[in-house]
């Protein structure tokens, strides 16, 4: 017959692992029940940190296959990078390799950048007249290669090759291991997100506007960048205010009181989980410590009695 076990006995194979952050508080604070308030001293942040990073410049005159407005000119121009692609043309493709006998370091090649614009049309009075996507190809690999009558070996070569500090690892597609990616970090909902790994930024600058042709000359640099989550103890000057935009109320309404005040913001702090200081450690005695955040409050006044009026019958509260 099975030994009887009082209900709330943990089994004895279970363990329970408790965090740094309700461990190391003083008994007469459990931050499970009374979060403490305020402001740490330090934060514990994960951040993405680069490891290491390079860039180039390319240079190419890119075409434009849009229409271009007949009235407004003189014309202007804007551009934005939204994505660039690595496509493989004819076996040609960017690639990452580790460096033999270097395995802190990586090589990586680029060839064959599918970059797409997105490009802003201005009139003479800076009046937005059209915006529209251009795609051009950055270092084509060989004749085969879209683009290629663009090649020039030394503002758009066929390929680059960058060496770079990977000293935590690569990004792998889909969990594959043989085949590395680099993640762009554009401005599509697609590419928007950093990762860990390799990254790659993209910054575009016109260079010249030919209205007749038409074209756009548009030099790029490309950043490659090793990132990696990095844990830090990190000091602050508080906790930041943000600017609030006010409306000028129509009527004195309770919701019109909370859309003209001041914007919320939660209150608990995180836990200083860091030695050498502890939350404990700033109570100087645990009798006598009340947190704001404690359950006990001060008792509430007693509900106000209405007062008689006068002799006309009449109440006032």
């Amino acid at each position: 017959m099975p030994k009887y076990r009082p209900k709330g006995c943990k089994c004895t194979g279970k363990r329970r692992y408790i965090s740094s952050g309700i461990a190391n508080n003083s008994d007469c604070i459990d931050v499970c029940t009374n979060p403490i308030c305020g402001t740490s001293d330090k934060l514990t942040l994960l951040a993405p940190v680069v490891y290491d990073e390079i860039g180039i410049n390319l240079c190419r005159e890119v075409p434009l296959t849009e229409a271009l407005p007949t009235s407004g000119y003189p014309l202007n121009a804007s551009v934005q990078i939204l994505s660039i692609d690595f496509p493989e043309e004819n076996g040609a493709r960017t690639t990452v390799t580790r460096i033999p006998g270097r395995p802190n370091c990586s090589l990586v090649t680029l060839t064959n950048l599918s970059v797409t614009f997105a490009v802003t049309i201005y009139d003479c009075s800076k009046r937005v007249t059209d915006t529209f996507t251009e795609t051009a190809v950055y270092l084509p690999s060989g004749p085969e290669a879209p683009d290629y009558e663009y090649f020039d070996a030394e503002t758009n070569p066929s390929d680059v090759e960058l060496e770079i500090f990977t000293p935590y690892g690569l990004t792998w597609q889909d969990g594959s291991v043989t085949s590395p990616v680099i993640n762009y970090i554009g401005f599509s909902t697609a590419n928007s997100m950093l990762t860990q790994g390799l990254n790659m930024i993209a910054i575009p600058k016109i260079l010249n506007f030919d209205t007749d042709t038409p074209s756009l000359t548009i030099g790029i640099s490309v950043y490659v960048k090793s990132v990696y989550f990095s844990q830090y103890l990190v000091p602050h000057n508080g906790r930041a205010v943000v600017p609030k935009g006010n409306i000028i109320p129509d009527e004195d309404t309770i919701c019109m009181d909370f859309v003209a005040g001041e914007l919320l913001d939660y209150e608990i702090k995180p836990l200083e989980l860091c030695a050498p200081k502890f939350e404990e450690r700033l109570k100087d005695d645990c009798e006598e410590c009340d947190p704001c955040c404690s359950a006990v409050t001060e008792q509430e006044p007693e509900a106000a009695v209405p007062e008689q009026g006068g002799g006309d019958g009449s109440e006032t509260t």
